[in-house]
């Protein structure tokens, strides 16, 4: 069946902090004294620093500003190493449906809060079975975790 061409306006819901924490295939930070400028900022830094290329950027606000409703700034990072990218295929070739990670940014709660949500590699590529890649996964899933704790403010005096 093929879609209408009838634009149709949708609104997001208002996430729960709780739920967005303990969503199974991602882990989640959120940042009160940062803009989305900084943030993303930092996260692109932080990702150079560790050698993830930014393969896409998908600005989510302009894609869908006609389907929903008062969309806030909102991107998805799609990020890759390459060593790691090599690492992963020369295990299990099937893994290009599963590389490059994905990391989103968005603001929230009437742009009050930043929040970056990052692919749980753990679990997402777990479906491979393979030990090799559990592995990688694991301390592929660390590095990302890590980049989360490297955003915030910066130079800040107490």
């Amino acid at each position: 069946m093929m879609e209408s061409n009838e634009e149709t306006t949708k609104e997001t819901p208002h996430q729960n902090y709780m739920e967005s924490r303990n969503t199974p295939y991602c882990f989640v930070k959120r940042y009160g004294s940062l803009t989305f400028d900084e943030a993303l900022t930092q996260l692109r830094d932080s990702l150079k620093k560790a050698d993830f290329d930014i393969i896409a950027e998908m600005d989510i606000e302009k894609y869908l500003n006609k389907h929903i409703k008062n969309l806030s700034s909102y991107k998805i990072l799609l990020v890759c190493n390459k060593k790691t990218a090599a690492d992963l295929l020369s295990y299990d070739v099937q893994m290009t449906t599963l590389i490059p990670c994905k990391i989103s940014i968005k603001e929230i709660e009437g742009e009050a809060l930043v929040e970056v949500s990052i692919e749980d590699t753990e679990k997402t590529w777990a479906i491979s079975e393979k030990k090799e890649i559990t592995d990688i996964a694991k301390n592929i899933k660390q590095t990302l975790s890590d980049i989360l704790n490297q955003i915030g403010p910066k130079n800040v005096k107490l």
